[in-house]
């Protein structure tokens, strides 16, 4: 018989040895895991650290790039201090261009006063909010720093006395009610008597603007008061001769005097002049540019008198009514009538000026909402005449709302630097936009909600123009390339554009699904003053804004060239409005003003458009 021990023995210790191998190759590679995850750890922090570090270093880039352009905003003032000093000296400059006149700090007999901030009043009210200011005859609030200024009780202005129309405003911008006249107002320029129409700077062009920045010392400068503001009704035979001039194709060569007709309410027009027509009746003037095939006729239907300053228009989303606010109260016009169908004050009888900033429908024109210098958003049942809701949260001044196109949030803008979206139903707040890394470093003087409800933009003091995502409230994008404070935004229709409105007296268009750093699409130019409005037609053909240099210009968003330039307000157009009709042949839009009053147009496109 065969012996089966010893083989046993061997095989198990055969099987000893293969297991213990076994362990230490797992050993080896648990070890070897181990290494490789915390390799992977340390790559993870090296990556993070890098990232940090590359924001770290393009915050460094912006924050470089402010200082640059305030120490060159410097060195420009100082410039232009010593080139008034050489011309008072009666020694001229030759090396330079001829030195521009500048703002006067003491207003001249029958004019507004200057830019330059007065002298503070014993009889001022505290400043609060982002600046609106005021003129002679009213005009837009002005804004600067984190507030804007309530109005004062004296009656003292900012306003340029310069050749153009006696404005008053924001920073200086005519009648927009309790602002801070705005940073370094005295060393600006007045602009050049040259009025031919605007051109445009297509994005990869580099556009030529007098630099301003928004400076921190501005909180400290008096506020400009709104007061007693009376109507700016200069004198028409002197207006009609401002008006020529500033519309002549030919700077040099300006309208042939007229006879007087007799009506005092006249603006004078005539027909001699082959390179510009116009159209207008007795208190209004439409220019359309020579260079351009006529598109539009426009016409004045209604003019709605007020007993302030008009801040803010809006028209209901179907357009039977248009919206507007001034001090201590919201009315809602009939269009078609021109006739109050509502009236919603404000202000539970306190005294005191308490402006309502902004205002806006809800998609079923139920409801009206309204934002106010109370750092409140109230919500207007419109039928019933009720205040539904009021949606605090805002710790400064609101001057911008917009309605969701759901009509189940609204957006608000305050001078706190801060965007909110509410729920109109519950009236809670849904979202804060503006963090202290990304958010705006400077008050919010408008914000607009896109067209699908997806995305907000907001523009700010501090010249930048920011994208949210409107759901999640995650930042998105941010806009550089105004030299000063921004003071409106809009959708295109189609909401693949933005516009925005600045002080550096520019609109510009950005592409939203561009790849660009800068996005900018094209810079356009024409307004002699701060543009204080931007607005789209509904069918995105017109890109309308309104500027303190009391003119509302159309400009051709196909080509970006300026289509026609309309004076109908005797002070700032603060605000501006569209609605199309049924067949969008045309529409109405309308204008607030620094004159106590808003206007309600028609438009309709000819056939060559």
């Amino acid at each position: 018989m065969f012996a089966h021990g010893p083989p046993t023995r061997m095989i198990s210790s055969r099987i000893a040895e293969l297991l213990e191998t076994a362990k230490q190759e797992f050993e080896q590679l648990a070890q070897e895991l181990t290494l490789c995850k915390r390799q992977r750890d340390e790559f993870e922090l090296k990556i993070t650290a890098q990232v940090q570090e590359s924001q770290q270093i393009q915050q460094q880039i912006y924050e470089m790039d402010r200082t640059h352009k305030k120490i060159k905003q410097q060195y420009e003032e100082e410039i232009m201090r010593l080139r008034r000093q050489l011309e008072a000296l009666g020694v001229s400059d030759n090396r330079g261009p001829p030195t521009l006149p500048v703002y006067s700090s003491t207003p001249t007999p029958g004019t507004s006063p200057s830019l330059t901030p007065p002298p503070p009043s014993h009889n001022s009210k505290k400043s609060k909010g982002v600046p609106i200011e005021t003129p002679v005859s009213g005009g837009m609030p002005s804004m600067t720093g984190n507030k804007r200024p309530r109005p004062g009780s004296d009656g003292s202005i900012g306003v340029p006395t310069v050749n153009s129309p006696p404005t008053v405003g924001i920073g200086g911008v005519s009648g927009i009610p309790g602002m801070n006249s705005h940073p370094s107002m005295s060393s600006r320029v007045a602009p050049s008597p040259s009025t031919s129409f605007p051109r445009t700077t297509s994005a990869n062009q580099s556009t030529v603007s007098s630099p301003s920045h928004v400076s921190k010392s501005h909180q400290n400068l008096p506020p400009i008061n709104l007061g007693s503001i009376r109507s700016d009704r200069e004198s028409r035979n002197e207006r009609d001769v401002k008006v020529k001039k500033q519309l002549s194709p030919n700077p040099n060569k300006p309208y042939p005097e007229e006879k007087n007709s007799g009506d005092p309410n006249r603006i004078k027009r005539t027909n001699s002049s082959a390179e510009m027509e116009t159209e207008g009746t007795n208190d209004w003037l439409v220019c359309y540019n020579p260079s351009q095939n006529k598109k539009l006729v426009v016409d004045l239907a209604h003019t709605l008198e007020h007993n302030s300053v008009v801040c803010c228009v809006k028209f209901s989303t179907d357009g039977k009514y248009l919206a507007t606010g001034c001090n201590k109260s919201a009315q809602i016009y009939d269009v078609e009538t021109g006739v109050k169908a509502f009236n919603f004050p404000d202000g539970n009888g306190k005294s005191g000026d308490l402006y309502i900033r902004s205002v806006c429908f809800s998609p079923d024109t139920k409801l009206l909402i309204t934002g106010a210098e109370d750092k409140t958003v109230k919500v207007w049942d419109i039928q019933q005449k009720t205040l539904r809701h009021t949606l605090e949260g805002h710790e400064l001044d609101i001057y911008s709302l917009d309605f969701s196109k759901d009509g189940q949030s609204v957006v608000s803008g305050s001078g706190d630097k801060k965007v909110k979206i509410w729920d109109v139903e519950t009236g809670k707040c849904l979202l804060t936009l503006g963090s202290e890394e990304v958010g705006p470093k400077d008050g919010v003087t408008s914000v607009s909600m896109g067209p699908d409800g997806r995305l907000v933009s907001a523009g700010s003091l501090d010249r930048i123009v920011r994208l949210w995502d409107a759901r999640s409230g995650f930042f998105l994008d941010r806009y550089e390339g105004h030299s000063d404070s921004v003071y409106s935004v809009a959708f295109s229709p189609d909401g693949k554009s933005l516009a925005s409105g600045s002080l550096d007296k520019s609109v510009r268009i950005w592409d939203l699904g561009g790849r660009s750093r800068s996005r900018c699409k094209s810079t356009l130019n024409g307004h002699k003053d701060f543009v204080l409005s931007v607005a789209y037609s509904p069918d995105g053909k017109w890109l309308v804004s309104g500027s303190k240099d009391r003119s509302l210009q159309f400009w051709d968003t196909k080509n970006g060239s300026a289509h026609m330039m309309l004076h109908g307000h005797t002070n700032s157009v603060i605000s501006v409005a569209l609605c199309a009709n049924k067949t969008f042949t045309g529409g109405k839009y309308g204008t607030g003003s620094g004159d106590f009053r808003a206007r309600i147009w028609n438009y309709k496109y000819t056939d060559e458009s």
